[in-house]
């Protein structure tokens, strides 16, 4: 009787620490999720940036071509869409 006592403690607290583990891993893992969210939510800020810095350093000429070529591709794009 005691042996099935101390058997049924022990596998108990053997799920109990093992659920607790579980959860502990599941944390880290939303931990780091959230940790490589922001850095790419950090990398988008830093492209636009980048790019932004880009547009501003053109020609006004290039700029207008540049406009044009969107325009263009806009309305090329249309008909695919169909």
């Amino acid at each position: 009787m005691k042996k099935h006592l101390l058997l049924l403690i022990v596998f108990v607290g053997s799920l109990l620490l093992s659920s607790c583990a579980t959860s502990r891993s599941e944390r880290a893992i939303r931990k780091a999720e959230k940790q490589m969210e922001r850095q790419s939510q950090q990398a988008q800020k830093e492209y636009q940036k980048a790019k932004t810095a880009h547009y501003k350093h053109q020609a006004p000429k290039t700029k207008k071509m540049m406009k044009a070529d969107r325009r263009r591709a806009r309305r090329l794009n249309r008909q695919f869409r169909r």
